[in-house]
């Protein structure tokens, strides 16, 4: 397992100010260049680089089996008081597609994009599937409401999900219930009231309600059954395994602007480098809308990827200044980046 690596370079940029920000105050302009040593001490209220460590003695976690149950310790303690952590991830649902099927999600419309403003706030993901292909019950539950939402309010207005079931799954997170979302499918295999296991059967994808094309569209609701108590599916995952480059991992973070507010809707650059440092693929995640969404109640963030290949990272992007960070993600593992910003 390659060593963990963690540097930051801060570079203030002269003139630059932060895009999109009607905060009051200006950042400073004074051509400098300040190099951050990794041994400095842990805090929110200043850009740091600590000197990053990653969990030992942690094996990478397995895709839960259809039998998985609530697990006590979901999720891991994440919060090891540096900017940037890691923990092996196990989660609390299996994927509602099965092995047959594309269990990747579609990382061009991720939970609380806009699509550059022209769409309202995501509040779920996408599993992107040829009509037919097998839906399944993410957890044990119930189903608590299987039909057409034509004349059913569940979501921003009538007809959204198409056929559409959800599930409850009775305090199955620090003694609060789920719901999980599962919509416009083409056909419906379960009843209201129907008990079902985790991986059973409960429909097949297709491309009903206001589908642009066929997927499934999969949302977790925390607490309520309500279309404002979503959460970001992903995070209630564990990393897939049978992926093309084997177990994955998922990045999550929580950025935080000069004044202690998340950075809403802005862009980062993200690359997976190879062995000698040289840029293998480009991502480009981008922080929450700010409005009707909602972070992991444990984790509090404002962006999340899923499915990336374990390796080597530098994630950068400009806000007054150019910030750099480099490190490496296990496979099965989440790491969790939190930085206020100067």
């Amino acid at each position: 397992m390659q060593r963990l690596r963690f540097a930051l370079l801060l570079v203030l940029w002269v003139g630059t100010t932060l895009s999109g920000c009607d905060s009051p105050g200006q950042l400073e302009t004074t051509p400098t260049t300040v190099t951050v040593t990794p041994t400095m001490t842990a805090t929110m209220d200043k850009v740091i680089t600590p000197e990053v460590t990653k969990a030992t003695g942690k094996q990478p976690v397995t895709t839960p089996t259809p039998t998985i149950e609530p697990a006590i310790a979901f999720p891991p303690e994440i919060n090891c008081g540096e900017t940037f952590c890691q923990e092996s991830w196990s989660g609390l649902l299996i994927c509602p597609i099965g092995p047959d099927g594309k269990q990747t999600i579609d990382p061009t419309y991720p939970y609380a994009s806009t699509k550059n403003g022209t769409l309202d706030p995501h509040h779920g993901v996408e599993f992107p599937n040829g009509s037919g292909t097998a839906v399944l019950a993410a957890q044990s539950g119930e189903v608590v409401f299987a039909g057409t939402d034509d004349l059913t309010l569940l979501g921003p207005y009538t007809g959204f999900y198409g056929n559409v079931v959800i599930l409850h799954h009775l305090e199955i997170y620090e003694g609060q219930d789920l719901f999980t979302l599962y919509a416009h499918l083409s056909l419906i295999e379960v009843e209201e009231g129907q008990q079902v296991s985790t991986g059973d059967l409960i429909g097949k994808v297709g491309a009903t309600g206001a589908a642009d094309g066929s997927h499934l569209h999969f949302e977790v609701r925390l607490g309520e059954n309500d279309y404002a108590s979503t959460t970001n599916p992903i995070l209630w995952f564990s990393p897939l395994e049978n992926s093309p480059s084997g177990v994955t991992s998922t990045l999550a973070g929580l950025i935080l602007d000069r004044w202690g507010e998340p950075l809403d809707r802005f862009q980062l650059s993200l690359e997976r480098l190879d062995q000698e440092g040289a840029v293998e693929e480009h991502f480009y995640p981008e922080t929450y809308y700010p409005v009707g969404v909602n972070g992991h109640p444990a984790l509090g963030e404002n962006f999340a990827m899923a499915d990336l290949p374990a390796g080597d990272y530098r994630l950068a992007f400009i806000s007054g200044s150019f910030y750099q960070f480099n490190f490496t993600l296990e496979p099965g593992s989440l790491g969790f980046i939190k930085l206020q910003l100067q």
